[in-house]
């Protein structure tokens, strides 16, 4: 089963990050879904602003271990995921500055392996979890999360780059083993 956080844990990870590289990273892992991989191969022409929507095209890089190749990079798919929280537009769009990154050039230079281990040095920090929070872990939470919120299987599906929704549905099954959760603090008399 997948192991996730619920938004006010996120929350208080977030806010206890300092260091506004890995407050990024987890940011963007939290509010799009992204697999590591995915946010790492980011650069400035990945995020998409047109006046009305703010988003980042993702290209779904799985299934192989190391960095993807550029022929893989070139056909493999893109999903665009909104970013609707204006403070965290502000914080790409700063970040994106300050670095006077090129159009074309990573904007986040570590291996997937640095990230984690930072955030089993925050989680550390912030005094422990009963269970290992890795950049997963940010995944699984934001499918939780929009489901939680009723939002639509497939969507969610979409959102992750999933192929079909039947890789989707193993957070409905956590969602039905946590079922009890879902009773705490309702008052039915």
């Amino acid at each position: 089963m997948p192991a996730y956080l619920l938004k006010p844990e996120i929350i208080a990870l977030l806010d206890a990050e300092k260091d506004p590289t890995y407050r990024l990273i987890m940011d963007l892992m939290w509010s799009t879904g992204a697999r590591i991989s995915e946010v790492l191969a980011l650069t400035p022409s990945h995020f998409m602003d047109d006046g009305y929507d703010y988003g980042v095209i993702l290209k779904t890089l799985k299934q192989r271990p190391g960095r993807p190749t550029k022929k893989a990079l070139q056909r493999s798919p893109k999903r665009y995921v909104p970013i609707a929280d204006h403070a965290l537009q502000d914080r790409i769009q700063s970040y994106l500055y300050a670095g006077h990154f090129k159009k074309t050039q990573r904007i986040f230079t570590m291996a997937r392996q640095t990230v984690n281990r930072h955030i089993h040095a925050l989680v550390e920090r912030v005094g422990g979890a009963p269970f290992t929070i890795s950049c997963h872990t940010f995944r699984h939470s934001f499918a939780v999360h929009l489901l939680l919120h009723a939002r639509p299987l497939k969507i969610v599906s979409q959102l992750l780059g999933h192929r079909s929704t039947d890789s989707t549905e193993i957070y409905t099954n956590v969602l039905t083993v946590d079922v009890g959760h879902f009773l705490d603090g309702v008052d039915f008399h």
